[in-house]
């Protein structure tokens, strides 16, 4: 019944409509020019038109206002961020969980954390905790938690540099690098790992040695739906740089795709997010273009053309994109373009 339950939900992420307002002029962005430093999250068209910012609290918002890493609820109902304050006094490993409603409205501070992912159902995230709070935590190092979605019934799933977990649109795995293995030895961040919420079993989707990468960045992104392949990025051991791949996780090794990167050369930048567009053809990056970070769509198949944003204004910096469930709106931080 569970599985059935879960299917449906992840069935029902292409038909979920989502309203926006209509775009006003007046306070469609916040970006300020004089805190280089500050990103907030903004609700964007497809295009990259922005709305308005993301949070509706003025407050808020600008007292977290280095904000990144979003992830849309699977009703599209809410979005979870991390955002810390940008100032000299404070770091990534202040950051904290933010979760609000898509309108922007009832945002909550409710943990400590980076990179949260909804469960299917929208009740739970999972969380990656910086070595900050490891020893409160009685952790070692970097870990990955799991928690309700309002910060309470925190369980942790891995330690000893665990980081940047996911959680697969069927319910069944959290997708994450680093760890330890049966023997309590760390594994090398060149290689996924899968944590099954069944039996709380981890694998390794393929091994370091069979991995072409040196070493992953910690970002991941699960296709929608039941598709189990995931997206990702890191260092190639060959030494030919980054690159971009999706890998089935069920299939292993065999199944792993490199993907082309740009065709007007723009950089994808490593270690920021991907995500996926609901049709499973294409991903979206931030890439480095003319020296300014921008949004990239990367295409699954050959041939296929890239979708282009148009609509982001000249004078914002773009990260950390990512598509709403119906794919009809992009979220992403908009920083103060300083080139």
């Amino acid at each position: 019944m569970r599985i059935l339950l879960i299917q449906s939900i992840a069935m029902a992420i292409l038909s979920v409509g989502i309203s926006f307002p209509c775009r006003a002029e007046d306070d469609s962005t916040d970006v300020d020019a004089s805190k280089p430093g500050r990103l907030l999250l903004h609700v964007c068209e497809i295009d990259g038109t922005p709305i308005r910012p993301l949070v509706s609290d003025t407050d808020l918002r600008h007292k977290f206002d280095r904000q990144g890493t979003p992830n849309v609820s699977p009703d599209g109902k809410r979005v979870a961020f991390d955002a810390w304050t940008n100032d000299g006094g404070f770091s990534w490993q202040e950051s904290r969980i933010v979760v609000v409603d898509i309108d922007g409205e009832n945002a909550l501070d409710i943990s400590d954390g980076v990179m949260p992912s909804f469960s299917p159902d929208g009740t739970q995230l999972v969380v990656s905790r910086p070595p900050k709070y490891a020893k409160a935590d009685n952790a070692k190092g970097m870990s990955i938690w799991i928690m309700d979605s309002d910060g309470q019934n925190k369980k942790m799933l891995a330690d000893r540099g665990a980081w940047g977990g996911r959680w697969s649109a069927d319910g069944k795995s959290i997708v994450f690098h680093g760890g330890r293995d049966d023997d309590g030895s760390s594994v090398p961040k060149s290689c996924l790992r899968l944590y099954d919420i069944e039996t709380n079993r981890v694998t390794n989707v393929f091994s370091p040695a069979e991995s072409p990468f040196a070493s992953l960045s910690f970002h991941f992104a699960w296709a929608k739906g039941l598709d189990r392949t995931v997206a990702f990025g890191g260092k190639l051991k060959d030494g030919n740089g980054s690159a971009s791949a999706i890998i089935n996780v069920d299939q292993g090794i065999s199944s792993l795709k490199i993907l082309d990167p740009p065709a007007d050369g723009t950089r994808v930048i490593d270690g920021l997010s991907f995500d996926w567009y609901p049709d499973g053809e294409s991903i979206i990056v931030t890439g480095n273009k003319h020296g300014r970070p921008f949004p990239v769509s990367l295409s699954i198949k050959e041939g296929q053309t890239n979708r282009s944003f148009d609509g982001f204004p000249d004078d914002v910096t773009v990260r950390d994109p990512v598509y709403t469930p119906d794919g009809k709106n992009i979220i992403a931080s908009f920083g103060a373009n300083q080139r």
